[in-house]
């Protein structure tokens, strides 16, 4: 696979790695060899991606959560409350993420990428009750 194909969705990009997915799996591609570096797959396609600027870790959320880092492997989130995720941003080198907006578990986490802790923010129910959105102001 490569970032080349025709199905495959590019949710972040660096000069080292390719984060991306076809349908429900999801990959993180190194760019010099085409070496996949991580492999996973989802129920339902990711939502969203970021890999860090340092190309230290990565982390791909959809149905769950998934975090590689290059020292510690990979590790996965999926209980309840940390299932479909909308959205993630960076912020001061944590990775806040939008859960479920339109579901009882909506709310915004906070993901360490380094040591791999995660901590529920606070609730976010400010969509619940209303229709579907593809951009959400959290």
């Amino acid at each position: 696979m490569h970032k080349n194909h025709p199905d495959m969705h590019i949710l972040d990009e660096t000069d080292v790695y390719i984060l991306g997915h076809v349908f429900e799996d999801a990959y993180l591609i190194r760019k010099r060899n085409g070496e996949y570096v991580f492999e996973d797959d989802f129920y339902g396609d990711p939502r969203c991606g970021c890999i860090d600027p340092a190309n230290e870790w990565a982390v791909i959320a959809g149905e769950h959560i998934s975090l590689w880092h290059a020292k510690k492997g990979l590790t996965k989130f999926s209980s309840s409350e940390h299932r479909w995720a909308q959205d993630l941003r960076l912020k001061d080198n944590l990775i806040e993420l939008l859960i479920d907006p339109w579901g009882s578990q909506a709310a915004i986490w906070e993901l360490n990428p380094v040591t791999a802790v995660i901590q529920k923010r606070r609730d976010f129910f400010d969509y619940l009750g209303k229709d579907y959105a593809e951009l959400i102001d959290w």
